[in-house]
């Protein structure tokens, strides 16, 4: 009680001295309120205390009028006058600075207005979060519930981070969650560090870099050794057909990390084509594909590898994972690990790495849960925690989820280059041809090498002595290898999906990036097996649905109807055709790719099929692939016809010209025998 002499005693005194019958009544009137306002009674100091923060400033505001009038005087302390008067709003403001060339020290700070709060208080609040708070000297304090969102997106990330989550990634200034609610104020070097990652590559190009990689092409080696520089992890999502392999085999050449060694991750039907274009572009770097028997335990020869492994066969080795860091580890058509769930992906996140990549074709804009996966790989913690990325991605406010969508391109900016080839398209010529070398399934191969064996009996190894006196048997040995190597189910008592083609795969997976990507591509495949093609498009229905789908055979009575269709579809499309019936005499220039799915010696035939797309008319620039099942007859061929190409064009390039193989291959193991198999999975 406060006295009228403003002297106070306590209203539970521990003496016998009689209370008044109006003390009496103002005690069951104070009991009974400060019951009501949420006080609870501490027998220990006798005394009433309301604990709960959220009520104090209720209680100050309106409670308070009610106790004046049933009182006939109330005394506020100090601090007691300063919550009186009210809640105030404290800004969070992470003060960050370097720990060491890749990393950055997060001291999180509250600010009242112009005052900063103290370290203790600081923290309890940080860690407290959202609602009213309690502060001596200040009164009541609130954080908003924005910031505590982001506070709280730190904290999810700092199990893997050092000094009770003070020591972060220093992309983690990029990172989503962190703008939307907490200021960062950068030191000096910080702030440079940022500037150098947004401004963008100069049109000039290092000196140092080879002269058959296309400008862009050096453009997107200087964006991938920046980033490594700079401690980032970056997504090259360039259209299909713009090189990304051969800019990442030049990073690895001439930005290597010394004395560690690199690990590419891709499908298993890609695997062969990281081996021979690092063998065509960069011999000198020792290459191993991950295998049981040959994994990453095994010491090689002293120089460090680059170790190319499918993603089954990493999830087989996610054991070794842990013992081992690489310089580089990049994932090829990264989208495989887009479900975050999966064990593959689960593998692919345990790899430890100094410069993490990811490759891909397919478009990201358009699938951002897909994008939380992929910068989980790159760069943890960048995209908060996934709840909270998907409910924004699934927010009910279309203009939340626009704010947000633009918020994310603009942090995840600095980390992802898109060239598409209409926009490099000075750097390219009218016509891009490329082989690309397909794996070899189990199936596939026993099916060719027991027709090599058959053959062997039935022809001998005389190639010359066959061609005189057995030619029907030897082109039709030759039609059956070749079928072998597309698709050993168009081969006579063989049974088989043709999923078991590792073609089929690789062209499954180039048609992703193709009919996926930015635009409406629109793609030919050619083939000489009208079964093949039978056979394929059902497969093609069943994984592009939304994509038209038509065909052009000797069975089509009106030609001009699919090639009208095909040349007027406002979408993505793709169009079978075989080259007896489509070879001649029909246009296909609104084409942007070309798949030869069993390219032949005679490169007449060749050109005839690739120039319905590319003639005058063409206005895009045109991407023809020949598919080559590695280590078989199709890649001997192939070989020869890059290293005599004369010759080759004035003995091979007419029709009815078999029997001149007989000239270039001593006998028909040297002809037609399997390389040594690639053992990868497919």
């Amino acid at each position: 009680w406060t006295n009228p002499d403003f002297s106070r005693e306590p209203v539970f005194r521990s003496d016998e001295s009689p209370i008044s019958s109006s003390e009496r009544e103002a005690l069951v009137r104070l009991t009974g309120r400060a019951r009501e306002a949420g006080f609870k009674f501490r027998r220990e100091r006798n005394d009433f205390v309301l604990s709960d923060a959220d009520r104090i400033g209720p209680f100050f505001s309106h409670t308070r009028k009610r106790w004046e009038s049933a009182f006939d005087y109330i005394d506020l302390d100090l601090e007691a006058q300063r919550m009186a008067e009210g809640v105030r709003e404290v800004k969070v403001v992470g003060r960050v600075e370097s720990s060491g060339e890749k990393a950055m020290r997060v001291d999180w700070r509250l600010k009242l207005g112009r005052q900063w709060l103290e370290p203790e208080d600081a923290e309890r609040l940080a860690k407290a979060g959202r609602g009213t708070h309690v502060v001596r000297g200040l009164g009541l304090v609130r954080i908003s519930e924005e910031q505590s969102d982001a506070l709280a997106e730190w904290r999810v990330a700092t199990a893997s981070n050092s000094e009770d989550g003070k020591t972060w990634p220093r992309y983690m200034v990029f990172s989503l969650f962190a703008e939307r609610g907490a200021e960062l104020d950068l030191t000096e070097e910080l702030a440079a560090w940022r500037h150098e990652l947004l401004v963008k590559e100069g049109e000039g190009a290092s000196p140092t870099l080879p002269r058959f990689l296309r400008d862009y092409q050096k453009q997107g080696v200087l964006w991938m050794a920046k980033l490594r520089q700079l401690g980032g992890h970056g997504l090259l999502a360039d259209e299909m057909g713009l090189g990304k392999t051969l800019q990442v085999l030049t990073l690895l050449q001439h930005y290597p990390y010394p004395n560690k060694e690199t690990l590419i991750v891709c499908p298993a039907s890609v695997v062969p084509v990281w081996e021979s274009e690092a063998r065509r572009w960069y011999p000198e770097i020792e290459t191993a594909v991950l295998r049981t028997g040959n994994d990453f335990s095994m010491t090689g020869n002293g120089s460090p590898r680059l170790w190319i492994a499918s993603y089954t066969q990493l999830r087989r080795h996610k054991h070794l994972l842990d013992a081992v860091e690489f310089g580089y580890a990049v994932l090829d058509e990264a989208q495989q690990i887009k479900n975050p769930d999966a064990k593959v992906t689960q593998a692919c996140c345990s790899i430890r790495a100094e410069c993490r990549l990811a490759l891909t074709g397919t478009p990201i804009e358009n699938r951002l849960l897909d994008l939380w996966t992929l910068f989980r790989f790159l760069m943890p913690g960048l995209l908060g925690s996934r709840r909270r990325f998907e409910d924004a991605v699934d927010a009910r406010s279309a203009d939340f989820r626009e704010a947000f969508q633009k918020r994310l391109r603009r942090q995840l900016t600095p980390f992802i280059l898109r060239r598409q080839k209409d926009k490099v398209g000075k750097d390219l010529p009218p016509k891009v041809e490329m082989d690309l070398v397909c794996p070899i399934s189990e199936l596939q191969r026993q099916s060719y090498e027991n027709l090599l064996t058959r053959g062997r009996e039935e022809l001998g190894d005389d190639l010359q002595a066959a061609m005189q006196t057995q030619s029907m048997h030897f082109f039709s040995l030759l039609t059956r290898l070749r079928q072998a190597c597309c698709d050993p189910g168009l081969l006579p008592g063989v049974t088989a999906n043709i999923l078991q083609s590792g073609k089929i795969q690789m062209l499954l997976s180039r048609l992703e990036e193709a009919l996926e990507g930015d635009g409406a591509r629109k793609v030919v495949i050619f083939s000489q097996f009208v079964r093949l093609l039978m056979r394929l498009k059902p497969l093609l229905k069943q994984t592009f649905p939304k994509v038209a789908l038509m065909e052009l055979s000797g069975q089509t009575k009106d030609r001009s109807k699919p090639v009208e269709n095909f040349q007027q579809a406002k979408g993505p499309a793709v169009i079978l055709v075989s080259l007896r019936a489509g070879g001649t005499g029909i246009t296909l220039h609104a084409a942007d790719y070309v798949f030869l799915l069993d390219p032949w010696w005679n490169p007449a035939v060749e050109n005839q099929a690739v120039d319905r797309v590319h003639r005058i008319g063409q206005d895009r620039r045109v991407f023809v692939y020949r598919m080559i099942t590695q280590g078989t007859i199709e890649a001997r061929i192939q070989q020869l016809k890059k290293e005599k190409r004369a010759l080759f064009e004035n003995t091979l390039g007419h029709l009815g010209s078999a029997k001149d193989l007989a000239q270039h291959f001593g006998d028909l193991e040297e002809l037609a025998k399997l390389l040594p198999p690639c053992k990868d999975s497919i």
